[in-house]
């Protein structure tokens, strides 16, 4: 009980004077956001050296990483960081000739700018940089551990026949996880993608069940394409859409119309979900998250009330869809 205690110390002195010497240093126009991603960094960096001391305790050769050492990521204007796989190995491979070590426990969620400020990989973040250090390392297989036995065919509350599934590509979890499917952050998918590492989702409370392999479909030599066991793996939908529709003969033809409407509603931030325009070019319909569709309207409307004036638009609506509306 003395040493766990005496340890715990240890972490609340180091992170007393991490933090003076973070204030001290950082730039005072990233004080506010780097601050942040310092301080809840911190919960990975005590655990990693938790466990780690812990793994020793039981006479295992281990070390903990510092991730903000080794991975680096570049922030991107849409609260995301791309990853600099390029340097990141470069810091990798400088880390593990300084700390040879059979066992490693890597923090996850956090990592460094390339000016070696402190940051996280914001949502899902801890999925995301397992991803990362499995490309990075060429790993024979990710597995991410949750709560749940795996993914379903379809949302078993709403669907009562919906069945767990044993593999899914990587395309068809990056579809259902943007669908609202409990797989995966899209973008964790990414990094092993580059490189056909597996994925394995398995529920850390029921050891009995085998989980789900996300992987790259097997290929048929003979015929050379992708073998589909199934033409549909699943269902997915996404609640509180609304759908938009421009319509208009004087739209057919016309040059740069897509670009306008399209334009108007990235000026206010909206995320368009989904795009359908008629053959005859006459009209476009596309569906935004139902809390965006008020902003939506007013900038199209803006934005065309010349060409509404004139009928050149002869129609603008915005629906809501129902709560269970599936996209």
């Amino acid at each position: 009980m003395f040493q766990v205690r005496n340890y715990v110390s240890e972490l609340s002195y180091e992170f007393i004077r991490s933090t003076y010497n973070f204030l001290s240093n950082v730039d005072s126009g990233h004080a506010t956001e780097s601050f942040t991603d310092f301080v809840v960094g911190h919960g990975e960096l005590w655990s990693a050296q938790m466990l780690a001391a812990v793994v020793r305790k039981n006479g295992i050769d281990c070390k903990w990483m510092d991730t903000r050492e080794v991975l680096i990521v570049n922030p991107t204007s849409s609260n995301q960081v791309d990853p600099d796989f390029s340097e990141s190995e470069k810091r990798l491979e400088k880390w593990f000739s300084q700390s040879p070590s059979n066992t490693i426990i890597a923090t996850g969620f956090i990592a460094s700018t390339p000016d070696n400020i402190p940051t996280t990989l914001k949502r899902d973040g801890s999925d995301f940089s397992a991803a990362i250090m499995g490309a990075l390392l060429r790993a024979h297989q990710v597995t991410i551990w949750t709560d749940v036995d795996g993914v379903y065919s379809a949302d078993p509350r709403k669907v009562s026949e919906a069945v767990i599934l044993r593999t899914l590509s990587y395309q068809e979890a990056w579809e259902m996880s943007y669908f609202g499917a409990n797989v995966l952050h899209p973008r964790t998918i990414i990094p092993v993608m580059r490189y056909d590492i597996p994925i394995v989702i398995r529920n850390i409370f029921n050891l009995s069940v085998p989980g789900i392999m996300i992987c790259r479909p097997p290929v048929d030599e003979n015929e050379d394409e992708q073998i589909i066991d199934s033409p549909v793996k699943g269902f997915a939908t996404i609640d509180n859409l609304a759908l938009v529709n421009v319509e208009g003969t004087g739209m057919a033809g016309v040059p740069g119309t897509a670009n306008a409407i399209f334009g108007a509603v990235k000026d206010v931030g909206a995320n368009v979900i989904m795009i359908s325009q008629a053959s005859s070019e006459h009209s476009v319909c596309f569906a935004v998250p139902e809390k965006e569709v008020k902003a939506v309207a007013e900038a199209l409307e803006s934005k065309f009330r010349e060409a509404l004036n004139a009928g050149r638009l002869s129609q603008f609506s915005a629906s809501i869809l129902s709560q269970d509306k599936s996209s």
